[in-house]
C-alpha cells in the first residue's frame, strides 16, 4: 500500500444559487486534505483544512515540493475589475499547506494556473477580465514575485451569452519550447505567446482560429508525441493538433465527446447554457487513452490514441454521480486512477483505469462540499 497526499480544492464565497454555474447548495471552505491509497483508489480525511476563497484550480509545481491555488473571485461575488489573486503554499510531510505568499494577479476570474517549462513562470488565465498574467516563481522557496506580463484578448463569438467577449479559460506552456497557448472560449481561438524566459515577458506568436462557437478551454500534451489535444466546451469536442517547435499548433482531427443522439440545450442541469457544457481532459500515463468530460450527459468519454499520429477512436463511455457537473479531473501519480471533482454532486469520484482498454472502474466515492479540482503529490 502506498499513501500520498490529496488535495480538494472547493468553490467557496458563495450563497446557494448566486453563481449562476455551480448547481451546489453546500458551499465549500477552501482546500480539503486528504490520504490517497493508490493501492485500491480511496480516500481518507486528515482533518486538516485551508482556508482560501474559492481555489478552484490547484497546481503541483514540477519540484512537487509546492502548490499553487487560484482564487476564482468574479464580478458576481461583488469582486471589483482588476483584483484577483494566487497563492502558493509548501507541501508539509503530514499532508498540511503552509502557505508561503499570496500575490495580486492583476484580475479576477483565475480560472486555470500552470507553470511554464522552467518552472520559473506562473501563467494565469483572467476569465473575466479577458486576458491572462505571468508571475515569477521562485523553486527554491515557492515565492510568488509580482505580474511581469499582462496582456489582453479582444473579440467575440456567435454566443451571445458565453461570448460576448474574450473569456481565456485555460493558459499552458509546451513541454518542449517557450511557447505558450491560451484557449480563449470567449473568442473560440487559441491564442499563442513565445515567453521571454529572462524577463517573464509574453509576446504574441500567432493563433489558432477553431469553428465558430467551440469554446475552446484546456488543453493536454502528449507525453511522447509532438501531439497537443484541445478541449472544447461549448460544442463538445476535442481538436486534435500536431505541435511543431516553431509555428505551433496544427489541428489534424476533431472528434465529437457526446453521444450522437444527445441535445443537452433545454436539460435542467445545463448550466452552461450552450449547446453543450464540457469541462476538461486528460491523457492516460502512457498516452495511451484520452479523457474528456461530458456535463449534463453526466459521463466520461474514453477515446483510444493511435500510436503513430496520436488520432483519436472512440472506445467507450462511463456514468459519473447523479447531477455531477464535474468541473475537473486528475490522474494519480501512479497512472492506475483517475479522480473527477464532480462538483454539482459534491463528491470526489476516483474511478480504476483499465491499463489495455482504458475503461474506468468506480473504485471509492468521497463526499467533499462543491469540489472544483483536486491535486496528488
Amino acid at each position: 500500500m502506498s499513501q500520498t497526499h490529496a488535495f480538494v480544492g472547493c468553490y467557496t464565497g458563495y450563497e446557494p444559487g448566486q453563481l449562476g454555474w455551480v448547481g451546489s447548495k453546500q458551499p465549500g471552505e477552501g482546500i480539503l486534505s486528504f490520504s490517497f491509497d493508490n493501492a485500491d483508489g480511496s480516500l481518507s480525511p486528515t482533518g486538516k483544512l485551508t482556508r482560501q476563497d474559492s481555489p478552484t484550480w490547484l497546481e503541483v509545481h514540477p519540484n512537487r515540493r509546492f502548490l499553487v491555488a487560484v482564487h476564482d473571485l468574479s464580478h458576481h461575488t461583488g469582486v471589483p475589475a482588476g483584483v484577483g489573486f494566487v497563492t502558493s503554499y509548501e507541501v508539509r510531510p503530514d499532508g498540511g499547506l503552509e502557505k508561503i505568499c499570496t500575490r495580486p494577479s492583476g484580475g479576477h476570474g483565475n480560472t486555470c494556473a500552470s507553470f511554464d517549462r522552467t518552472g520559473r513562470f506562473l501563467l494565469l488565465t483572467r476569465y473575466w477580465e479577458g486576458g491572462i498574467s505571468v508571475l515569477p516563481f521562485d523553486p527554491d522557496t515557492g515565492m510568488l514575485g509580482d505580474v511581469t506580463s499582462r496582456p489582453e484578448h479582444t473579440g467575440a463569438g456567435p454566443h451571445k451569452l458565453r461570448q460576448a467577449s474574450p473569456h481565456p479559460h485555460g493558459i499552458h506552456g509546451d513541454p518542449k519550447t517557450d511557447l505558450v497557448y491560451v484557449m480563449d472560449l470567449g473568442i473560440d481561438k487559441v491564442c499563442q505567446y513565445r515567453l521571454d524566459t529572462a524577463t517573464g515577458q509574453l509576446s504574441p506568436h500567432g493563433e489558432l482560429i477553431l469553428s465558430p462557437g467551440s469554446g475552446p478551454r484546456g488543453i493536454n500534451f502528449h507525453p511522447s508525441l509532438r501531439v497537443a489535444y484541445v478541449n472544447c466546451e461549448l460544442d463538445g469536442t476535442v481538436v486534435v493538433c500536431t505541435v511543431e517547435d516553431e509555428k505551433g499548433l496544427l489541428p489534424i482531427q476533431t472528434v465529437r465527446c457526446y453521444p450522437d443522439d444527445f441535445d443537452g440545450r433545454g436539460h435542467p442541469e445545463n448550466l452552461g447554457k450552450g449547446d453543450f457544457w464540457g469541462a476538461e481532459g486528460c491523457l492516460s500515463a502512457d498516452g495511451s487513452h484520452y479523457y474528456y468530460i461530458c456535463r449534463v450527459h453526466q459521463s466520461i468519454a474514453v477515446f483510444t490514441v493511435e500510436r503513430g499520429a496520436g488520432k483519436l477512436s472512440f472506445a467507450s463511455r462511463h456514468a459519473l454521480a447523479a447531477n455531477s457537473n464535474a468541473r475537473n479531473l486528475t490522474l494519480d501519480p501512479s497512472g492506475r486512477f483517475l479522480l473527477v471533482a464532480s462538483q454539482d454532486a459534491d463528491c470526489v469520484e476516483c474511478f480504476r483505469i483499465d491499463p489495455g482498454t482504458g475503461a474506468l472502474e468506480l473504485a471509492h466515492t468521497q463526499d467533499a462540499p462543491c469540489p472544483a479540482d483536486v491535486a496528488i503529490i
